[in-house]
């Protein structure tokens, strides 16, 4: 009777060992998913996979276009700035100023056409050689740097910064600016 006391025993000391360790290992798991889900990596996973699933709103819950279209008027104005500097003509000048006006009055217009644009292009995209490259491309292979709430992304072995991200008020990260020369870039530079 004693044997089989001291054998009940230790099964139910295992056995709260094993549920111990079990609901340990179940909160250490979802307190690192927590963390996961909010760092840009695990947010360019997603945007990867709703291209790939042809799935255009989830894939644009990663982008914001408006931004993007605001970062690309800044850029350009930052060209132009330097140009200006170097060229005083002022025919030339007024031309340009006419242009970024014609732009900027246009701007809504222009953001809601390129997410139409995006959405089309993210159901219908066909170029099986990109699509294949796009499945084979790792989240890994990219170099995340923090800066607050935004995070400056960058192709591992390359020195610009590729894309800008920032972190939404949903949680996730979204691409806010892209560095369009870095992206276009062949690997071998």
């Amino acid at each position: 009777m004693i044997a089989e006391t001291e054998g009940n025993q230790r099964r139910n000391k295992r056995i709260i060992l094993l549920f111990s360790t079990s609901l340990a290992f179940i909160i250490v798991l979802g307190i690192g998913f927590l963390f996961v889900k909010e760092t840009p990596r695990y947010s360019l996973y997603w945007f990867k996979k709703a291209i790939l699933d042809r799935d255009a709103e989830s894939a644009l819950k990663y982008l914001d276009t408006d931004s993007i279209v605001d970062n690309m008027v800044k850029d350009m104005s930052r060209g132009d700035d330097k140009e200006q500097a170097q060229t005083k003509d002022s025919s030339k000048e007024s031309m340009e100023n006419i242009g970024k006006a014609v732009i900027m009055q246009n701007l809504p217009g222009i953001k809601t056409q390129l997410r139409e644009q995006l959405k089309s292009a993210i159901v219908s995209y066909n170029d099986r050689t990109v699509l294949d490259n796009l499945n084979k491309a790792s989240v890994l292979g990219i170099q995340i740097t923090m800066e607050g709430n935004t995070a400056l992304v960058k192709i591992r072995g390359r020195d610009k910064v590729a894309f800008k991200m920032e972190k939404s008020s949903e949680s996730h990260w979204r691409i806010i600016a892209f560095n369009l020369d870095e992206l276009t870039a062949r690997s071998g530079k």
